[in-house]
């Protein structure tokens, strides 16, 4: 009978724990409809255990603490919050998706939310066009446009590049395009692309009769001709290959991949109006 009473003692102090013994710390920075819909394709495909934290549902997260007590394999960051967070330790591998200004440092891997530029160039040249502007900050796309340029140079196409500074140069960067370009790029970049500065890109397309390829489906109702957008659930898929990798004993590889899967749509009237010889495939 003592020896029974020992072991129900030891199962109830040892409860919470087992009931935190998982593979995978996801930690997510907010309730968000296009995050929730990356961790629902991570769930989907990770084979191993989770456990979830949202950032804002707490106050403050001790993220140390978690790593010594419940000894996580690794760390899976949805947002640039969530990122921020995990790699402010450094005992666990992290990888990480739907974080658009990520800057992974060493054990630290993911999912781009930015499409190879490839993928962009491929539709200019499907519309004929090959001088085509773009509008950017430095300190926030300055490496993505390094590949854009090296990808262009291999291509038809020709990027005209206006640097921004602050959203409010926005209109007049476009406006010293006036002539010189047949189509602009919109890239999604917070300094170049503003809620105060959006209206003048297409201000711009109609004046100059040029499409506007952009990121966000959002765009084609205000006027932009064709939108490449990422695919939030394949992320997460795509994330959950990844992870199941580290955690079979492969190292956390280097850089980032970009999504795999691309959702092409277009504003069908848009496209009529500027006569565009292009067929978005669906």
């Amino acid at each position: 009978m003592p020896l029974l009473r020992i072991l129900l003692l030891a199962l109830f102090v040892l409860a919470p724990t087992l009931a935190l013994a998982y593979d995978v710390l996801l930690l997510q920075s907010m309730h968000e409809k296009g995050y929730d819909e990356a961790v629902k394709g991570f769930r989907r495909d990770c084979r191993s255990s989770v456990r979830r934290i949202v950032l804002t549902d707490y106050a403050e997260l001790d993220l140390t603490r978690i790593n010594r007590e419940e000894h996580p394999k690794l760390i899976v960051a949805v947002g640039d919050r969530a990122l921020e967070v995990a790699q402010k330790q450094t005992v666990t591998p992290v990888l990480y998706m739907m974080a658009l200004n990520s800057k992974p440092r060493r054990s630290v891997s993911g999912v781009s939310m930015l499409l190879d530029p490839v993928r962009y160039l491929s539709v200019f040249e499907g519309m004929g066009v090959e001088r085509v502007g773009v509008l950017y900050d430095p300190a926030r796309s300055g490496a993505y446009l390094k590949r854009a340029l090296a990808a262009a140079s291999r291509s038809r196409v020709k990027l005209v590049l206006r640097e921004v500074r602050a959203p409010k140069e926005t209109p007049a960067m476009l406006a010293s395009l006036t002539g010189k370009v047949e189509a602009i790029w919109m890239l999604p970049d917070a300094t170049a692309v503003s809620p105060a500065s959006t209206e003048a890109y297409f201000l711009f397309s109609q004046a100059e009769r040029v499409p506007v390829v952009t990121f966000a489906e959002v765009y084609l109702s205000m006027g932009g001709a064709v939108a490449l957008t990422i695919d939030r659930y394949d992320i997460g898929r795509q994330l959950a290959e990844m992870a199941q990798s580290v955690l079979e004993g492969k190292p956390v590889p280097e850089g980032e991949d970009p999504p795999r899967r691309i959702v092409t749509k277009s504003n069908e009237g848009v496209v009529r109006q500027l006569k565009l010889n292009f067929v978005v495939g669906r």
